[in-house]
């Protein structure tokens, strides 16, 4: 039935208005798939705008909540897929089995979503913490199922957005789980594919054709020369991606968000790597072209700071763990085969990052007994910096955990009696930024 095809196209290129004309048209024809298609039509403008993360902040009836009705969706659709199997109506046999392959699919489908739903509100549980390690494996669960089900076979560009969606999730948190772990080769991968498949599906939702399709201004998505966009950056520069990006529903928008935040993360956390790239292909001063066209500018950020408040030094000391394989350059050839030697004493706490460049090692013994003496309050992420004035060789040290290895030093050659409020402010906003609490948060505000 050719109805239900556009219907289909114009639900997965989010184009709601014209899902509704259209549904209107079948209604006339089958009212129950009319009824059905209504319902879904509400829920997938609903969740694409995440308003069931919003439903939280205030008061809600329960029996309205988009996934209660997702569910009562999968429970429905079976019913109906009896009823038109058993049940004589103006429908020819060809018309009845491509609604019963569609209902069917769209079971799943609800299924899926509802999976999605849970997956949305765990990561946003989990903004101050940011431990998704379990949340990973069951996203990873939930991609595999679905692959399993090939939505895209019976539902058209609708079940290609939902593998989509799920997959870009994963890959987002393979990408955070790597960078944290300072495994650059796994880091480039995961950003790459992300920003692959979230291309794609812009792409092709844009591509299709259907009756009623609203007009839609196109997507600008002209690359930026400098070489890391093509790999697994933006593709575009903020003001153009804050121009156009009021066309895609707020699930897009917020994953291009957290792409861009974890691309700043990335490059700041193997920023000497990266510079060393960046240096052959750029003509500019590398430190600052290498920042160019992102969302969140780190090195501006830092300079402008210590520049402003005579920190004598700026950097992220990364704290090597048993559970965790650190090398130096990000990656080894064959993890199989290369013994792996993990540093000791006081290389166990390198720098990865530091502004200005040579590190600070003789202040490394204060800075360590700080971190050792302080895992208490480092831990709590609803603490502020560490402050600290090392007597012996008159520096203030301020102190603040990124992740699970990073943390993120400031060094004063003065005394400081008490934490230095902007200090403190920027440290809690970089702090805040690089942990990915600040873009998780925007699950419920995307504007």
């Amino acid at each position: 039935m050719e109805d239900c095809q556009h219907i289909l196209k114009a639900l997965g290129a989010f184009d709601y208005v014209a899902a509704t004309k259209l549904i209107s048209k079948i209604t006339k024809i089958y009212q129950p798939i009319g009824n059905i298609f209504t319902r879904l039509c509400s829920c997938e403008s609903s969740f694409t705008q995440l308003q069931f993360l919003r439903s939280r902040w205030f008061v809600m009836r329960k029996d309205t909540s988009v996934e209660l009705v997702y569910t009562n969706l999968a429970t429905d659709l079976p019913k109906e897929i009896l009823n038109i199997t058993t049940t004589t109506s103006l429908l020819c046999n060809q018309d009845k089995n491509y609604i019963i392959v569609v209902m069917d699919g769209l079971a799943n489908f609800c299924t899926i979503r509802r999976d999605l739903i849970n997956l949305y509100q765990a990561i946003l549980a989990q903004s101050t913490k940011g431990e998704f390690d379990n949340i990973l494996k069951e996203m990873e669960s939930v991609q595999k199922r679905t692959i399993e089900l090939n939505l895209q076979k019976d539902l058209s560009i609708l079940g290609l957005g939902v593998e989509k969606e799920i997959k870009i999730l994963t890959c987002l948190l393979r990408a955070r789980t790597a960078i944290t772990n300072y495994a650059f080769q796994d880091a480039c991968i995961a950003l790459f594919q992300t920003k692959q498949d979230l291309t794609e599906w812009k792409r092709m939702s844009q591509e299709q054709d259907y009756p009623e399709k609203s007009s839609l201004r196109p997507d600008d998505t002209k690359e930026i020369s400098a070489w890391r966009f093509p790999l697994f950056g933006s593709g575009q520069s903020e003001s153009k991606a804050h121009k156009h990006g009021d066309i895609w529903p707020n699930n897009i928008r917020w994953q291009a968000r957290v792409l861009g935040n974890l691309t700043a993360k990335m490059t700041l956390y193997f920023n000497t790597i990266l510079l060393e790239k960046e240096s052959i292909v750029s003509d500019e001063d590398p430190e600052k072209s290498l920042w160019k066209g992102l969302r969140i500018d780190y090195y501006d950020q830092i300079t402008s700071f210590k520049k402003k408040h005579g920190a004598y030094c700026i950097g992220l000391v990364y704290e090597v763990t048993k559970d965790t394989p650190y090398y130096p350059q990000g990656y080894v050839c064959c993890p199989n085969t290369t013994p792996y030697e993990a540093p000791q004493g006081i290389h166990s706490f390198p720098f990865i990052y530091c502004h200005p460049k040579e590190p600070p090692n003789k202040h490394l013994p204060s800075i360590i007994s700080i971190i050792q003496g302080s895992k208490h309050k480092l831990n709590d992420p609803r603490t502020g910096p560490v402050h600290f004035f090392d007597n012996t060789i008159g520096s203030t040290y301020y102190i603040m955990r990124v992740d699970n290895h990073a943390v993120l030093i400031i060094i004063y050659l003065d005394k400081h009696v008490h934490r230095e409020p902007a200090t403190v402010e920027f440290m809690t906003n970089i702090v805040t930024s690089l942990r990915g609490t600040t873009v998780i948060e925007e699950l419920i505000r995307v504007d």
